[in-house]
């Protein structure tokens, strides 16, 4: 579970080691989960609070600490998305192109059809409130030729903006034992969307969109 909605003068990042689905982008706090080993007696647990203005850590546990990231790794992939957005690059009405491969991406998902397509803008508002790892593929494919081409520069972008232990291999989180993040890189991230891309950061304060005669509505609680 993702959550972003703390005051705006705190960010807070949590990684345990357990595996849900991304619910809801909201605004500066965050929880990240992993994956969990039931031989484990304790999940392990990691945690950042970063004050957003200052940048002074308020409480770290752990935060550099190895974790499966789960559903955050969509935090880049809409953070690549909306760079190419500022350059010009795309549209919100531009329109994406929906494999086969994409399509048959494991829940949470929007249930997009091979051969469709879906605007750029509805792809942001479906990773924002359902988590739709059909539509995290999609985009992948059709900005990086290959959506692990994709998780090349998501990678890359991490690099430059100071994610040292970081490395994608996908757009959507789904299970890849080579895809690691920590708190603090999760937190730097958090941080530079919210500083770098003010006007497309009301997305994620979405709860619901309407798509295909549907209202599609968060599953976070």
């Amino acid at each position: 579970m993702f959550l972003i909605n703390a005051p705006q003068a705190r960010l807070t990042l949590v990684l345990t080691r357990l595996m849900t689905p991304l619910a809801g982008l909201i605004l500066a706090s965050m929880v990240l989960i992993g994956t969990f080993n039931p031989a484990d007696a304790k999940p392990q647990f990691s945690a950042i609070s970063v004050d957003a203005r200052t940048g002074k850590i308020l409480f770290a546990t752990d935060a550099d600490g190895l974790r499966h990231p789960a559903s955050l790794p969509k935090m880049m992939t809409l953070s690549v998305l909306v760079q190419d957005l500022k350059r010009g690059r795309l549209k919100l009405t531009t329109d994406l192109l929906v494999s086969r491969r994409a399509s048959s991406m494991a829940p949470s998902k929007l249930g997009l059809k091979p051969g469709t397509t879906i605007s750029v803008e509805n792809a942001i508002k479906a990773l924002v409130t359902k988590s739709a790892n059909d539509v995290a593929a999609t985009i992948g494919e059709n900005l990086g030729g290959s959506e692990a081409n994709f998780a090349a520069r998501m990678t890359r972008t991490a690099r430059t903006i100071g994610m040292t232990r970081t490395t994608f291999k996908n757009a959507s989180g789904l299970p890849n034992p080579a895809q690691v993040t920590t708190a603090r890189d999760m937190a730097t991230l958090g941080l530079r969307i919210q500083r770098d891309f003010p006007q497309y950061y009301p997305y994620f304060r979405i709860v619901s969109f309407s798509y295909n005669g549907q209202t599609i509505r968060t599953h976070n609680k």
